[in-house]
C-alpha cells in the first residue's frame, strides 16, 4: 500500500491465489467510508485478426490509495495463466493473462471486489505549504521531468507558466493559477456534447490552442505548467461511478486527475475537468475529490509486466497485443452497487448482478 503521503514507496503487499478463483485479502482494518461499493469487472477481448495465434492482457484492477481501501478482490474467471502483475515504474497492480488465440473462446477475465471511497477536500491550503526544495525535486524526479512525452514544459508552456506565477514560490498559490487557467483556456467536452470531438491523447499542447476537450488535454496541460515552474505532478486514471448507473452493466469509460506535490502538504489532487463543468463551485475540486469515483492506474509511457511488445503511452481499461501488435478490440462491462457512509463498513453486502459469461 502506498502511504497516505505517497512517499517514494510505491505498491502494496498481497497475499495471491492462483486458480480459477484468486482472492486477494488486503486489510481488515477501519476506514471511514463515504461510500462503500461492490463492483464486478469484465474485460473481453473482441475482434481477433483472421490466423492470430497468441492473445496478451494487462487489465485495470484496484488498489489502496490515498482515500481507496480495497477490502477484498478476486478474480472470478480467467484462464490458467491469470496472475497479478506489478508495472516497474509506478509499481501498479495490473490482472495479466495470455492465451492461444480462438474467436471462440475469447481471453475473457471477469473480477469482483469491495471497496470503499472517502470524498477528500480542503488540502489545498496555501497557509500549510511551503516552497518546493531541489532536494524534492530530485526526490520526485519521475514527477518533475520536463520532457515527458506530450506533457513537455516547452519555452511557452514555460512563459505562461512565468508570466501567471511570476515571483511566487508558495506551490499551491501557483497551482491554483494553473487550475484557474486550464479551466479559462479549455472546455471539457461535456459542456456540449456526449462525445469529444479532440485525440484525447494526453497532450498540452492540443489544450493549449483549444483541440484537446477531454480530460487527459487538460491536465496535461496542468502538469507541463506545473513542472516548468519546479512543481513536482502525477498523473493517475480512475472512472466515475455515477449513481445513476448502479445496478446496470455498463463502461464508466475513464477520468484522469493529477497530484501535485506541496511540502508540508503531501500529493494535493484536483480535477479540472469537473471544476471545469461546476462553475461558481470550481474551488471544491481543487484539493478535492468526491466519494463517487474508483483510482486505477498511474502514468503514461511505462513498461508493462511482464514486458510488452510495445512500450504504452496511454493504457486506458488496459493493453491487448496480438502476435505482439497492439489490438484495439477490448470491451469492458462493469456492473456496480454502492452503499452510503451509514452502512456498516464489515456488513453483509449481496453481491453485485453477474454479468452472463
Amino acid at each position: 500500500m502506498k502511504p497516505s503521503n505517497y512517499s517514494a514507496a510505491r505498491g502494496r503487499s498481497a497475499t495471491l491465489f492462483t486458480s480459477l478463483a484468486l482472492l486477494v485479502s488486503l486489510t481488515a482494518q477501519p476506514a471511514r467510508a463515504d461510500a462503500l461499493y461492490t463492483v464486478r469487472q469484465t474485460f473481453t477481448v473482441t475482434n481477433l485478426p483472421e490466423g492470430a495465434k497468441q492473445v496478451r492482457g494487462w487489465f485495470w484492477m484496484p488498489e489502496d490509495r490515498p482515500g481507496q481501501r480495497v477490502l477484498e478482490f478476486r478474480v472470478v474467471k480467467g484462464p490458467e495463466s491469470v496472475r497479478i502483475t506489478r508495472d516497474p515504474t509506478y509499481g501498479r497492480s495490473w490482472v495479466y493473462a495470455e492465451i492461444a488465440a480462438n474467436p471462440q473462446n475469447p481471453l475473457q477475465i471477469v473480477t469482483e471486489f469491495k471497496l470503499v471511497r472517502q470524498a477528500i477536500n480542503g488540502m489545498a491550503d496555501k497557509e500549510k505549504a511551503s516552497p518546493v526544495s531541489d532536494q524534492h525535486r530530485c526526490t520526485f524526479a519521475a514527477e518533475s521531468r520536463l520532457d515527458e512525452s506530450r506533457m513537455e514544459a516547452t519555452p511557452a508552456i514555460k512563459a505562461i507558466a512565468d508570466k501567471l506565477a511570476g515571483d511566487e514560490n508558495n506551490p499551491v498559490v501557483q497551482a491554483r493559477k494553473f487550475f484557474d487557467y486550464v479551466i479559462q483556456k479549455s472546455d471539457h467536452y461535456s459542456q456540449f456534447r456526449a462525445s469529444p470531438q479532440g485525440k484525447c491523447l494526453g497532450d498540452a499542447m492540443e489544450c493549449l490552442v483549444g483541440a484537446g476537450d477531454c480530460c487527459t488535454d487538460q491536465h496535461a496541460l496542468f502538469i507541463a505548467l506545473c513542472r516548468a515552474r519546479g512543481i513536482p505532478c502525477r498523473l493517475v486514471f480512475g472512472s466515475r461511478m455515477k449513481p445513476e448507473n448502479a445496478g446496470k452493466d455498463h463502461d464508466p469509460g475513464y477520468r484522469c486527475w493529477p497530484y501535485f506535490f506541496a511540502p508540508d502538504l503531501g500529493w494535493v489532487p484536483l480535477d479540472i475537468s469537473s471544476g471545469d463543468t461546476a462553475g461558481d463551485r470550481a474551488s471544491q475540486w481543487f484539493g478535492g475529490l468526491d466519494e463517487n469515483r474508483i483510482e486505477w492506474a498511474e502514468g503514461r509511457n511505462f513498461d508493462l509486466e511482464p514486458r510488452s511488445k510495445v512500450r504504452p503511452d496511454l493504457v486506458i481499461r488496459g493493453w491487448v497485443e496480438v502476435d505482439g501488435t497492439p489490438h484495439k478490440g477490448l470491451e469492458r462491462v462493469v456492473n456496480f452497487q454502492v452503499w452510503p457512509a451509514s452502512t456498516p463498513q464489515h456488513a453483509s453486502i449481496a453481491p453485485t448482478k453477474s454479468v452472463p459469461d
